[in-house]
């Protein structure tokens, strides 16, 4: 599934570009422009979700082998 949204960003990617930026004119690299800002300014966020998801997944993944080492 990961590699499939990179294949899809390549496919999609130059048509959405010259539809955008050569169709519309200024008006589409002022889309294009938020698109890319909009995107990063979503990255901190999902960054730091990603991280507490992964803490919290080793922290259970730790309670579940020490209640396995207790009950040997």
């Amino acid at each position: 599934m990961f590699g499939l949204g990179a294949g899809i960003a390549e496919a999609v990617g130059p048509g959405l570009l010259i539809g955008l930026c050569i169709t519309w004119g200024r008006p589409g690299w002022y889309v294009a422009g938020a698109l890319f800002l909009l995107t990063g300014l979503a990255m901190p966020p999902a960054v730091r979700r990603a991280r507490r998801r992964a803490a919290s997944s080793l922290a259970s993944g730790a309670e579940v082998t020490s209640a396995r080492r207790g009950a040997g």
